[in-house]
């Protein structure tokens, strides 16, 4: 016990030393930190951005009306004060329609058996 009151006696004068040194490495730690988190939480928002499924074209026309403002026939857009003639954008995808596939275990090619060879 006597050693520890010779050293603090001693060497009272570090008390002012120490927690600076080791507060400028916890300060450096934590700043080290925060940037890691940081990071980490702009990839989760990137690959959450990536993984989504990206929004469905729509057909909007040049006076940026949509598709459905113009009519049929003569193309000319419904909404008021709007002066387009003619719709200029994208043609819509018609629908297609497409034949089941057939299972190729239950598919036999015509010829001869080749089983029986």
């Amino acid at each position: 016990m006597h050693g520890i009151e010779n050293f603090v006696g001693n060497y009272w004068w570090l008390i002012f030393i120490v927690p600076g040194i080791g507060g400028g490495a916890l300060q450096r730690h934590h700043r080290r930190r925060l940037a890691i988190l940081k990071a980490k939480g702009e990839l989760a928002e990137k690959q959450k951005a990536a993984l989504q499924t990206p929004a469905e074209p729509q057909a909007i026309c040049g006076c940026s009306h949509h598709l459905s403002f113009h009519n049929p026939r003569t193309s000319a857009c419904a909404v008021e004060e709007c002066r387009c003639q003619q719709y200029v954008g994208p043609e819509p995808l018609g629908h297609v329609f497409a034949q089941p596939l057939i299972e190729p275990e239950g598919f036999q090619p015509p010829g001869p058996d080749v089983s029986q060879l």
